[in-house]
C-alpha cells in the first residue's frame, strides 16, 4: 500500500508541471453554409420565376447549367445537374461542388456575377468575394433571399444579350456601372429582380 501511495505522490509534481490542454466545449461550431437553388422574381417580365444558372463562368437566366465530371464510369459522378449555391456565415459564396479546391463566386468590378474555374485562381482584378448574404428557404415552400452588399450594389439585375431578347446575364447593380459593361450596350435594358432561394443539398463535381 505504501509503495502505491509513494508512486502516486511521485507523479503529482510531474502532472502539475505538465501543460494540460483545456478544451472549451461551450464554444459553438460555426453554422453550416446555406445551400440552395435560386430563381429570379420580377413580376410581369420574361425572367419571372426563372432559374439562375452557372454557365461559362457567369450566371444566366435563360441558359442551361453546364457541368463536368471526369470520373468514369459516369455513375461514379455526383448526381447534381442544377446550379446550387453555397453561402457561409462569413459572407463568402461558392458553388456546391466536390472538385478539389472548390469554385468560388465573386462580383467583378463591372458588376458581373461570376465563378472561378476549377483548379484555377484566375478572376478579374478588383473582384469581391465577400459581402454575400442568404436566408434559407424551407421545405414547405417558403422562399429565402440571396443578395450582395459590396461595391455599393443595390440588388441584382438581369441584362439581355440584346434589347428585349434573352438570355439574360446576371449582374450586381454596382455603383458606377456603365452601358459598356452589359451585353446589349445599354444598362437601361437590364431588369432589376430579387434572387429567391429554395433549399437544396444537391452536389455536382464542377461547373464550367
Amino acid at each position: 500500500m505504501r509503495s502505491t501511495i509513494a508512486f502516486v505522490c511521485a507523479l503529482i509534481p510531474l502532472a502539475l508541471g505538465s501543460p494540460i490542454e483545456v478544451r472549451n466545449n461551450d464554444t459553438p461550431a460555426p453554422p453550416a453554409p446555406i445551400t440552395f437553388g435560386a430563381i429570379a422574381a420580377r413580376s410581369a417580365s420574361p425572367i419571372h420565376l426563372q432559374s439562375i444558372n452557372a454557365n461559362g463562368r457567369a450566371f444566366w437566366i435563360g441558359k442551361n447549367t453546364t457541368t463536368y465530371c471526369p470520373l468514369k464510369p459516369e455513375s461514379n459522378c455526383p448526381p447534381g445537374k442544377d446550379t446550387i449555391f453555397s453561402v457561409g456565415s462569413g459572407g463568402g459564396a461558392g458553388l456546391n461542388t466536390v472538385v478539389p479546391g472548390g469554385q468560388s463566386i465573386y462580383v467583378a468590378p463591372n458588376g458581373a456575377l461570376g465563378f472561378t474555374q476549377a483548379h484555377s485562381a484566375s478572376y478579374p482584378p478588383g473582384s469581391v468575394f465577400q459581402k454575400f448574404t442568404a436566408t434559407e428557404g424551407t421545405i414547405n415552400g417558403a422562399l429565402g433571399q440571396f443578395s450582395f452588399e459590396g461595391l455599393g450594389a443595390t440588388g441584382f439585375i438581369a441584362c439581355p444579350v440584346s434589347k428585349g431578347k434573352g438570355p439574360y446575364q446576371v449582374y450586381a447593380n454596382v455603383k458606377g456601372m456603365k452601358d459598356s459593361d452589359v451585353p446589349s450596350g445599354c444598362k437601361n435594358d437590364c431588369l432589376g429582380f430579387n434572387a429567391l432561394t429554395a433549399p437544396s443539398d444537391e452536389v455536382t463535381w464542377q461547373y464550367q
